[in-house]
């Protein structure tokens, strides 16, 4: 359902231990800049967020990544209420190996109003599709490493479209993507 908070909160009941995927991605893309040299500046720094979480701390179903497309899409979806406009882009760095019938019509709406979406492309080292980035009409992204070569953990196949720095945070490399990040160990954070 609708959460009126759009603040992450995080991936685990572990103080620390959460990765605050949504605000590490979020900033990627629109970290301000001309900051007094705190923090990175994102990609378009200029960008407005739409924040929706479809997915909690237990998880979700493609059934609430539906909604979320159609919500930000300003389609009719069932919660009833629409954004004041509609998103240019959504960013959906989530998925399954499964597609379903909801998830699949909400894209090709939200496609079909004129929305870009981009999606992973999954983290498994697998070229299974991977869902929504196997839609048709989203692009999918796949991650790359420091030289250009696939991440040992990214998925590929003939749904990606695009590959992107994705880091790696191995034992030899420690090579993360700068972002935006979450103090999970102090409180309200």
């Amino acid at each position: 359902g609708i959460d009126s908070n759009p603040d992450d909160p995080g991936d685990s009941d572990t103080p620390g231990a959460s990765s605050w995927h949504g605000t590490h991605v979020a900033g990627t893309v629109a970290a301000a800049t001309n900051n007094s040299g705190t923090g990175v500046a994102g990609t378009s720094w200029g960008a407005k967020i739409m924040p929706l979480r479809a997915l909690g701390k237990g998880g979700g179903t493609t059934y609430d990544v539906a909604q979320s497309i159609r919500f930000s899409a300003r389609l009719s979806n069932d919660s009833n209420t629409l954004p004041p406009r509609k998103a240019d882009i959504i960013n959906l760095s989530l998925g399954s190996s499964q597609a379903t019938n909801a998830e699949r019509d909400a894209v090709a709406a939200a496609i079909e109003a004129g929305v870009i979406i981009v999606a992973a492309a999954g983290n498994e080292n697998v070229s299974t599709p991977f869902y929504p980035a196997a839609y048709e009409g989203v692009i999918g992204v796949s991650a790359s490493t420091i030289t250009g070569e696939k991440a040992y953990y990214s998925n590929f196949g003939n749904y990606v479209d695009i590959a992107a720095p994705g880091g790696d945070l191995t034992a030899e490399q420690r090579l993360g993507i700068l972002s935006t990040y979450v103090d999970g160990y102090q409180s309200g954070s």
